[in-house]
């Protein structure tokens, strides 16, 4: 199965916002960081535009991952247990969920939570 090319770049986009707000960094300090306008940071993350690979490997460098971790390819264990990254990511993929489903994933996660103390 391929995925277009608009959705990779929204993914691409949503781990970025995910890894710079786990960092508590705003657009304009990581655009000025990694050399680009804060317009062209915020079209990155709302997967407007493509960043080139440099511009990519700048990403990862300041949000403290590889190239393959934003892209997808990979995933790093060291930020799989990073609480902040987690956080930000599930908030991304709640955002907008009706409240009665939303009901069940908090008692589910409480239920998990309550077990693997």
């Amino acid at each position: 199965m391929r995925i277009k090319d608009d959705e990779m770049l929204r993914k691409l986009g949503l781990e970025i916002r995910s890894r710079r707000k786990a960092l508590r960094l705003s657009q304009e300090k990581l655009a000025d960081e990694i050399g680009i306008t804060f317009k062209h940071m915020s079209e990155i993350e709302r997967g407007i535009t493509t960043p080139s690979v440099i511009i990519v490997a700048r990403l990862a460098a300041a949000l403290k991952v590889t190239p393959n971790d934003l892209l997808g390819f990979g995933a790093s264990a060291e930020n799989m247990h990073d609480p902040r990254i987690l956080s930000e990511k599930l908030f991304e993929l709640l955002k907008g969920k009706p409240k009665l489903q939303m009901a069940f994933i908090k008692r589910l996660v409480d239920e998990v939570a309550r077990h693997t103390r």
